[in-house]
């Protein structure tokens, strides 16, 4: 088999060559040998001559013949065996590779997709939480030796929410899937299946939510929670309100765009356009609202629509001062929902709602145990 462990140096003492003495790299006259070293083979598939200088798990320059002798015999086996990768061994080419940098490599080109709204920002915000995580365990790991059991000990490693787990994993499938995309990774490893328990729905009936509601002294401020838990619709919809989507003569609202962190998008988070007939009691609010004269938001702080965390912060100040814990989410849209799945039926709810799946409203109905009470026994 072709190869060998080489030097460019020269003997110290009489500058002749290094020559291979049994099994060595030595001076024959003076029995010197060099500081370093490297390894030279011919890769018969590719045709190519493939020089390694440095060891690929320590990156550090070969200290012996013998360190370098037993990685050219692991090379050796790999090319007879037909599956030996020069990028493997080839320092500029295993850097780029690694994960800590491949990882960046890969944040990036999802940056872009941001950049480009293929993606929304807060996409990227997420990402940043699942690749530190990422990152602290597999840290200059080659991608191409992460297999099942690596997956499995990282899922294994991992501490939070089954929730927060998950979305880990579906962050890391996704990453290993664009390597395999990109022919980084040659085999696509498998994941552990990784089952979610139904969680539970947190409401409030609609005396607390009108309690709060009106405890709001702003009236731009009262109008957008209002809103919100009347129309049954996410807060960062509801931040991306135009007067134009409003047709106050008959009484509906177009729900057609939303926010993603602070930047607006043209489609709502489900990528539906939604139009929905319009709450009396919300008309009312909505006619009795100045209007900034020339920012398009219905609702605005100095024609600026409101801030991502500014709903938020205001329900939870409010709620709070009243003795009732409950967040913004689940205050308005969810206990909204839960009252009208057990007065007018899944069916018209899901279809208020825009759900795709009928199963996605039915979590509503099981909020309302009245229904139950009939099983229970009578004295």
């Amino acid at each position: 088999m072709k190869g060998g462990v080489y030097t460019k140096e020269k003997c110290p003492v009489c500058q002749g060559n290094f020559q291979n003495v049994k099994n060595d790299l030595l001076c024959p006259s003076h029995l010197t040998r060099p500081k370093h070293c490297f390894i030279q083979v011919y890769d018969k598939f590719s045709h190519k001559t493939v020089q390694v200088y440095t060891d690929p798990e320590t990156r550090e320059s070969f200290y012996s013949y013998e360190q370098a002798y037993q990685l050219l015999g692991k090379m050796r086996r790999e090319i007879k065996a037909g599956n030996f990768e020069p990028s493997r061994y080839v320092a500029e080419k295993i850097k780029p590779l690694r994960f800590t940098i491949w990882s960046d490599k890969w944040y990036e080109v999802k940056r872009i997709e941001v950049q480009k709204r293929l993606r929304a920002p807060s996409y990227l915000k997420m990402l940043k939480v699942h690749l530190s995580k990422l990152k602290d365990f597999f840290k200059d790991m080659d991608i191409r030796d992460i297999g099942n059991r690596q997956i499995n000990d990282f899922y294994l490693w991992l501490d939070g929410s089954p929730k927060y787990i998950k979305n880990i994993m579906d962050t890391f499938r996704k990453m290993l899937n664009d390597g395999f995309d990109w022919g980084d990774i040659k085999i696509m490893p498998k994941f552990p299946k990784i089952e979610m328990s139904e969680s539970f729905i947190r409401t409030i009936d609609l005396d607390q939510q009108d309690m709060i509601i009106n405890a709001i002294p702003d009236q731009m401020d009262r109008a957008f929670i209002l809103f919100t838990a009347r129309q049954m619709v996410r807060p960062s919809e509801t931040r991306a309100l135009f007067w134009d989507d409003l047709d106050l003569k008959h009484d509906r609202v177009i729900i057609q765009r939303h926010f993603s962190l602070n930047e607006i998008r043209e489609t709502t988070k489900a990528k539906q356009v939604k139009i929905l007939p319009l709450d009396g009691e919300v008309k009312k609010t909505l006619q009795c609202l100045p209007r900034h004269i020339t920012s398009p938001f219905v609702f605005q702080k100095k024609g600026r629509a409101f801030s991502e965390s500014w709903p938020r912060k205001l329900w939870n100040r409010t709620s709070k001062q009243l003795g009732v814990e409950i967040s913004l989410y689940q205050g308005t849209r969810h206990s909204s929902a839960t009252e009208a799945v057990n007065r007018v039926g899944v069916d018209s709810v899901q279809e208020f709602l825009h759900h795709t799946s009928r199963s996605m409203t039915k979590r509503y109905a099981k909020m309302n145990v009245n229904g139950l009470k009939r099983v229970l026994r009578e004295k």
